[in-house]
């Protein structure tokens, strides 16, 4: 038992108490010890509430993200054993790739509290502002540049995982690569790469995450689309414990990545929101039409087209449409 056992308590709390007592016999440690562990997270920057017969509430969360809570346990094979944490860049992406292209080392990872040029698909900007997550890890897979797609399926199942895992909330992937949450955007993931065509020289796995952030900072039109795991949660997010929990995720699901594609498709399809649905695709100068009906071995989406016939989508926008439209075949 240590202090983030305790602290994990404190923020899935539906009722904002957690009881020494119900945390003694969780862990089996007395009151005392309880107690101390209290203190030493009050050390570290917590605020915590201690109210007799009710007993503990977290009340404020260290403003920045700590370096100790994300590196303590963090025992990972090949994501974040090489781990820069950052005031402000213009783009982690960015920065990533120049590290990539300096010989940094596969599994490397850059987070920074604010960027000020954020970037995300389609040459779209990314906001950036501090209270979110902005992570982005550098990869060195032995794969031929065609699959690379599927890196960014494992991404996006790697953070929805921590999030379900860690807040309890229901993460969901629209593909390609947003994360859903009642509905509406709370995270995205941008891939960039060096490559040949039949090897990748460096992929850089970009995460943005919108955790704490005041919705109020963002255009009208995407603030109506988006959401903040804060507001999904009823609490702010401790961001330490996020991050740690997603390099964790990465890690693993990293490892499955480069011994068994298939287990990746599988992973996502079944936290995916978008198979089954009837969809609009637009991009590449062309906009489609039609059931999404899987992934391929690439991460290309299958569509299958109001006349029956099926499509494989590499790239592109995706709208679930919510009136239905008729398909002969599906």
């Amino acid at each position: 038992m240590s202090k983030d056992d305790i602290l994990k308590h404190l923020m899935r709390s539906k009722t904002g108490f957690v009881s020494g007592g119900k945390l003694a016999v969780q862990f089996g440690i007395s009151r005392t010890a309880v107690w101390k562990q209290i203190k030493g997270l009050e050390a570290d920057g917590y605020t915590i509430e201690a109210i007799p017969s009710k007993g503990y509430r977290l009340i404020e969360l260290p403003d920045s993200i700590v370096p100790a809570y994300v590196v303590r346990g963090l025992k990972t094979r090949i994501i974040g054993r090489d781990l820069r944490l950052l005031k402000e860049v213009v783009s982690t992406n960015t920065l990533g790739m120049d590290l990539a292209r300096n010989s940094a080392p596969d599994g490397t990872v850059i987070v920074a509290e604010k960027q000020s040029g954020g970037k995300g698909r389609l040459g779209r900007t990314w906001i950036s502002p501090k209270g979110n997550i902005h992570l982005s890890v550098i990869l060195r897979p032995l794969i031929p540049a065609r699959i690379a797609p599927l890196i960014t399926l494992m991404g996006a199942v790697a953070v929805a995982a921590a999030i379900r895992k860690l807040l309890g909330l229901d993460a969901g992937i629209k593909w390609p690569n947003d994360i859903i949450i009642s509905g509406k955007k709370a995270g995205g993931l941008l891939t960039e790469m060096s490559a040949e065509a039949d090897r990748v020289h460096h992929v850089v796995l970009g995460i943005g995450l919108d955790v704490n952030m005041d919705p109020m900072v963002l255009p009208s039109d995407v603030r109506a689309r988006s959401t903040t795991l804060a507001k999904e949660a009823g609490r702010r997010i401790d961001r330490s414990l996020l991050v740690r929990e997603i390099i964790l995720e990465l890690d693993r699901r990293y490892q499955l990545f480069l011994a068994d594609r298939a287990g990746v498709l599988t992973a996502w399809e079944g936290l995916n929101i978008t198979l089954g649905k009837q969809v609009a695709v637009s991009g590449a100068g062309e906009s489609l039409t039609g059931v999404a009906q899987g992934i391929d071995d690439e991460g290309r989406l299958i569509i299958r087209l109001q006349d029956g016939s099926l499509r494989a989508v590499s790239a592109g926008d995706v709208t679930i449409l919510k009136t239905q439209i008729r398909n002969s075949k599906s």
